[in-house]
């Protein structure tokens, strides 16, 4: 793992402003995250996650070029399914 992967890894990008959950680097996986194959920035990243008793809801962070979170807004409906 590069250092700037590392550091990625331990940045906090976003405190959920539902349930308060911080979302680092980590959260989002970013040593899977191939950066050669994103057209555009910002990029969107949606988390589904449940926090302190909270149902679980969906955060989209608008990402740009360096990792930092430009926008974000919150889904409480959503449906996952399983194929």
């Amino acid at each position: 793992m590069s250092d700037s992967r590392a550091l990625l890894m331990k940045k906090l990008l976003a405190i959920c402003p539902v349930c308060k959950k911080p979302i680092y680097g980590k959260d989002i996986d970013v040593n899977n995250i191939d950066i050669t194959k994103i057209n555009h920035w910002p990029v969107k990243y949606t988390p589904c996650h449940s926090h302190n008793g909270t149902p679980v809801h969906a955060l989209t962070m608008y990402i740009d070029s360096n990792f930092s979170v430009r926008g974000k807004e919150v889904s409480e409906f959503l449906k996952i399914q399983r194929k």
